[in-house]
C-alpha cells in the first residue's frame, strides 16, 4: 500500500518562478502526477492571495485538481511612488499549517513543498527529524542549494516538462543511451565555471539536475551527494577543497585559488592539558609555543584565561549538552564544517539560538577547553593533502556527564 503523500504549494514562488524562467504558469496536473510517484495524496494546499490580479485565475484550476487554495492577505506598506508588497505572512502560514498538519495527522508519512525559497530550510529541517520524507519541486534556477541540500529530493520543474513532452514522443524516438553520471558532474562543473558560478556540493548537484532532468547519487550507490563526488575525486575527475566553510569542487586541470585555512584548520594538535600544565612558565601560564610567538600579537590565540567565550559561563548547561551530543552523533573523527553544520542545524531546529559568529566561538573555546581533539589526516587514501579533523574528547568528565543526560 502507498504511503500517505501531503501537498504544500508556495503559489507565489512557484508562479513568479515559472513565468520568469519559462514565461508560461504551472502545470499543476504535472506537479500531481510526479508527486503521486511518492505515495497517496490525501491533502494539497496550496498559498497565495488569490486577489492579486496574476492570481485570480488560478482558483477554479486548483479546485479541478483537489488542490484547496488558501487565501492569505498580502500586506502592503508605503514605498515611495508605488507600494511594496511584503509576503511573508504567506510563507509563515504555510509553515505554521505545516507543523500543525504533521501533529494531527501521524500517518502521513511524505511531504511535497513546491517552492524554491531558502527560508523553508527550517521547516524541512522539523519535517525530517520526525521521520518524515521531504520532497522539494522547484525551478531549479531559482531555487535555493541550501535548500536542495537539506530535502530527500528535489525535482527540477524543467524535467516534470521534459517528462510530459519525452511521454508524447517515446514511441518515435530511439531510447536514448544512459548518460554517465560522472561525467555529466564533470559537465556540472565545467559549466559553472564558465557561468562563474560557485561551485558547492548543492550548486553542483543542481546543475546536474538541470541537465538530466533529475539526478538522485543513491541510484548510484551513495547515501549522501557528497560521497558520489569524493569518488568522482577518487577516480582523479574532479578535485575538492574547503572553502569559506562549504565543499568547493573544481576540475583537474584547474588551479585552485590559495585560501588562508581558518584559525582551527591552522592548528596542529595540542598538547594535553596535563602535558600544557606540565611545561607552564615559572609563574604558572601556560608557555607560548614558537609558532604562536612569531605572530603578531593581534593574531595569537588567547589563552583559557582571557578568552572572550567561555563554554560553562555563556551556555546553559542544556545548551552544552545539546551541543555534545550533537557532534558525537557525528562519525569521529569529523571535519570544522561537519561540526559547524551539526550545531547549525540545531539552531535551525529552535534548539538553540546562536549566530554564525557565536557558533565559531562554540567551537574554538571547545578547542581551548579541550572537548575537541585536533588531528590532521588525510580523508582518504589518494587525497592530495592533510586536512584538520577534530574528535570529541568522550573521557573528559564535563563531556561525559553530558552525554550521560538522557
Amino acid at each position: 500500500m502507498p504511503e500517505d503523500l501531503a501537498i504544500f504549494i508556495d503559489w507565489e514562488n512557484i508562479y513568479i518562478s515559472t513565468v520568469t524562467e519559462y514565461g508560461a504558469k504551472p502545470n499543476v496536473s504535472a506537479i500531481l502526477e510526479k508527486s503521486r510517484e511518492y505515495g497517496r495524496i490525501v491533502s494539497a494546499t496550496a498559498y497565495a492571495d488569490w486577489t492579486d490580479g496574476d492570481f485570480r485565475q488560478a482558483p477554479p484550476t486548483l479546485y479541478s485538481n483537489g488542490i484547496s487554495p488558501r487565501y492569505i492577505s498580502a500586506r502592503y506598506f508605503p514605498g515611495g511612488r508605488s507600494q511594496k508588497r511584503r509576503t511573508n505572512s504567506i510563507d509563515v502560514m504555510l509553515a505554521v499549517e505545516c507543523a500543525d498538519f504533521l501533529h494531527y495527522h501521524p500517518q502521513v508519512d511524505t511531504y511535497v513543498l513546491v517552492t524554491g525559497d531558502g527560508d523553508f530550510i527550517p521547516l524541512v529541517s522539523l519535517l525530517r527529524s520526525r521521520g518524515k520524507n521531504v520532497v522539494v519541486i522547484g525551478v531549479s534556477e531559482a531555487t535555493s542549494y541550501h535548500l536542495i541540500e537539506s530535502a530527500d529530493h528535489f525535482i527540477s520543474y524543467a524535467s516534470l516538462l521534459e517528462e510530459e513532452r519525452a511521454a508524447r514522443v517515446r514511441d518515435r524516438q530511439p531510447k536514448k543511451k544512459t548518460s554517465d553520471p560522472y561525467k555529466e558532474l564533470v559537465s556540472a562543473v565545467e559549466a559553472l565555471k564558465k557561468g562563474g558560478k560557485t561551485r558547492v556540493l548543492g550548486q553542483v548537484k543542481q546543475q546536474m539536475i538541470v541537465q538530466l532532468g533529475s539526478f538522485d547519487e543513491r541510484n548510484e550507490g551513495f547515501k549522501k551527494f557528497k560521497d558520489f563526488v569524493v569518488e568522482a575525486e577518487r577516480r582523479g575527475l574532479v578535485n575538492t577543497v574547503d572553502q569559506d566553510l562549504e565543499l568547493q569542487v573544481y576540475l583537474p586541470d584547474e588551479e585552485v585559488p590559495e585560501v588562508p585555512e581558518s584559525d582551527l584548520a591552522a592548528e596542529e594538535p595540542k598538547e594535553s592539558t596535563a602535558v600544557a600544565q606540565t611545561n607552564g612558565s615559572a609563574d604558572g601560564q601556560p608557555q607560548q609555543t614558537a609558532a604562536e610567538a612569531e605572530k603578531p600579537a593581534e593574531q595569537r590565540p588567547e589563552t583559557s584565561v582571557d578568552a572572550e567565550f567561555d563554554l560553562l559561563e555563556d551556555l546553559t548547561p542544556y545548551e552544552l549538552r545539546t551541543i555534545c551530543k550533537s557532534v558525537a552523533d557525528l562519525q569521529q573523527p569529523a571535519s570544522f564544517v561537519e561540526i559547524f553544520g551539526s550545531i547549525r542545524n540545531l539552531d535551525e531546529r529552535g534548539e538553540l539560538e546562536l549566530s554564525r559568529e557565536e557558533i565559531r566561538e562554540v567551537i574554538e573555546a571547545m578547542l581551548e577547553a579541550g572537548y575537541l581533539a585536533p588531528t590532521r589526516t588525510r580523508p582518504y587514501e589518494k587525497a592530495k593533502a592533510d586536512i584538520t579533523f577534530y574528535s570529541l574528547a568522550r573521557d573528559r568528565e564535563e563531556v561525559k556527564a553530558a552525554l550521560a543526560v538522557s
